[in-house]
């Protein structure tokens, strides 16, 4: 009788460890519900078996619930239970339970310590996972392969790599696939390709693993094209067939390389050999499509997923915003919400900036408000800029100061160069001279981006104040912040709004005489109209004549200012210039004969008036609108 109810007891934690070696966990811990409520007492395999189904379906109450279990029970000091709950936690991202139990443990073993490390390593706590890898030692336990396939991705500094390559050498671990695998991706993490490329090449038992890790790691060190080329030789040059990840490296690499014809190699890989397309790999595929100017053949892959998650509708709404095409992403993103999808941080973000890009001002704003009704949390940065810049282009100071006390209240690290100057921006363009000038006080002995003392002299020259804009571009070259081309725009046009003729002279030379900057049109542009506004038209002409093949509207304000101050002679060469660019304008002459008539010079116009004529060129007659 003693032995049928013992049979009676052991066999329901027979049949639940089955189903957990099954990988049937949602079932085994509804057996253990039942046999629980039926107060049998389960064994110490029991609860390791039950914890690692908690872990696998990532259920952290449920852990606690066992682990309250297992202290009623008495198995709290059994090496094995507690291996096993260090192991849950950890793999749970829950360390400081796991921390807890590991210091509780009287005796710890090996797989104890590589749970710890393998936590610390996964939640990217290097230190922390060393730490424990160095008390392994002190406590006379010899690492094992899985000890050091774990600790090794914690590695991030060289000499560290180094000394732990030889460990595993030492213990002959080096051997073992994972830990070699563990070891190129510890050489790559570390920026070494070639110390990666020698394990590989020793590798006498390589994996599918061991080539994704190789490729993956030369893909985020930003080699695409040797990362293709791993992924070319695992298939072409051993029996290895390419997985999931590695199809998902090679999609990576084609984004990145702009090689859309190699992604659709994979793509027809994918449907020739009837390989389970996940939604992962679509996703690539619509990505890869999109930034590789197949905007179409995105929408086909994505036209024919049948369950889609959040990331593939966001990659599809950047596909669109990427081609411009903005009608369609505000379709997409209310056909997100009509299938029973949420948009996240990321869609806002996405559609945010693309209205924004598309100059739809008060929709930016109408879908920050509804991003913020909606308790999503999480604008970027870029967001917040995006923003701002709407704000600059209507003027708009009340929002911008909203947008702006938004970030300094939630975000920590917006003290970034592009925001800042983008911030100045928004002020100067709204008047506000003095909170812009606060903030660049803050700022400028921080930074030597020449865009935030652009923006300054930028906005001090839009608002009127040019000895302001030069004071500050001289302070920008006395504290060696080196100036770049837009600096020396910035700093004519400031000289232009306040006819500074000869100052402006100094700066342009400097440009190319003191920084090696050569001028550009915009430079030239605003040297020829201040010379023409004060009437140094020789000085004008010079300019233009240095320059090859300056365009037509410059040859337009030197032309009109030859007519203002009545120059005939150089209004002649100007006009000739604009035929020679545009034949068929009448403009230039029309306006040649104006000069002609200011001067009394009747015969030059009827000259003038019998050459369009003879050219067929006819002025277009003036009208108006009013009746």
């Amino acid at each position: 009788m003693v032995g049928k109810l013992s049979m009676a007891t052991v066999a329901p934690w027979k049949r639940l460890c089955k189903l957990v070696s099954n990988g049937h966990y949602q079932e085994a811990l509804l057996s253990y519900s039942r046999a629980h409520a039926s107060n049998l007492r389960p064994d110490a395999f029991t609860f390791p078996c039950l914890l690692k189904s908690c872990a696998a379906l990532k259920d952290a109450p449920a852990v606690l619930q066992v682990h309250g279990h297992l202290a009623k029970s008495g198995f709290s000091s059994c090496p094995y239970t507690a291996t096993a709950l260090t192991s849950a936690y950890a793999r749970l991202l829950r360390l400081g339970e796991a921390c807890k139990v590991f210091d509780e443990m009287r005796e710890r073993n090996v797989p104890c310590f590589n749970a710890l490390i393998a936590g610390f390593s996964q939640c990217g706590k290097v230190d922390e996972a060393m730490g424990v890898f160095r008390l392994l030692g002190k406590e006379g336990i010899l690492p094992d392969s899985v000890t050091m396939a774990s600790v090794l991705p914690a590695c991030r500094a060289m000499e560290q790599g180094k000394q732990l390559h030889g460990l595993v050498v030492k213990t002959g671990d080096c051997l073992d696939r994972y830990v070699a695998t563990s070891l190129i991706t510890m050489y790559l993490d570390c920026g070494d390709s070639d110390g990666a490329r020698r394990i590989l090449e020793l590798m006498v038992d390589k994996g599918v693993e061991s080539y994704n890790a190789m490729a993956s790691g030369l893909l985020r060190n930003g080699e695409d094209f040797i990362a293709l080329g791993t992924v070319r030789e695992m298939i072409f040059g051993s029996s290895e067939k390419p997985n999931e990840t590695t199809l998902l490296v090679v999609l990576s690499a084609c984004t990145s390389v702009l090689v859309p014809s190699l992604g659709k190699e994979v793509h027809c890989y994918v449907l020739k050999h009837a390989m389970d397309c996940s939604i992962k790999i679509r996703t690539a595929l619509i990505d890869m499509y999109s930034k590789c100017c197949s905007l179409e053949c995105a929408y086909q892959v994505f036209s024919a997923m049948d369950e889609r998650n959040l990331v593939t509708w966001n990659t599809m709404i950047s596909g669109f915003l990427i081609h411009e095409k903005l009608a369609n992403a505000l379709g997409l993103f209310q056909q997100l919400r009509l299938k029973g999808f949420s948009p996240d941080s990321i869609t806002w973000n996405l559609m945010i900036n693309g209205l924004a890009h598309h100059q739809k001002f008060a929709e930016v704003f109408s879908f920050f408000n509804k991003m913020r009704l909606e308790g999503v949390s999480g604008a970027s940065l870029e967001t917040m800029t995006s923003m701002l810049s709407a704000c600059s282009a209507m003027s708009d100071i009340k929002h911008g100061k909203e947008i702006y006390c938004h970030v300094i209240r939630t975000m920590q690290h917006f003290e970034d160069d592009v925001f800042q100057t983008t911030v100045i921006d928004m002020f100067m363009s709204c008047g506000c001279d003095s909170y812009a000038g606060r903030i660049f006080e803050k700022d400028r002995r921080k930074s030597n981006d020449p865009a935030l003392w652009n923006a300054m002299i930028s906005g001090y020259g839009r608002c009127g104040k040019s000895s302001l804009a030069l004071q500050t571009f001289n302070e920008m070259l006395e504290q060696q912040v080196h100036p770049n081309s837009a600096t020396f725009l910035c700093a004519l046009s400031a000289c232009g709004h306040a006819g500074l003729v000869q100052k402006a002279l100094h700066i342009y030379q400097m440009m190319e005489s003191a920084y090696s900057i050569n001028p550009t049109f915009e430079h030239l542009s605003v040297m020829v109209d201040l010379f023409c506004r004060a009437g140094k038209l020789s000085e004008a002409y010079g300019l233009l004549l240095k320059h090859t093949d300056p365009p037509a509207s410059m040859w337009y304000s030197f032309l009109g200012a030859c007519r203002n101050y009545s120059n005939a002679e150089l209004g002649e060469i100007a006009a000739t210039k604009l035929y020679d660019l545009d034949p068929s304008s009448t403009t230039p002459w029309v306006i040649l004969s104006n000069i002609y008539a200011e001067q009394y010079r009747w015969g030059e116009v009827e000259t003038l008036r019998k050459m369009m004529s003879d050219k067929h060129l006819i002025k277009a007659p003036a009208r108006t609108e009013l009746v």
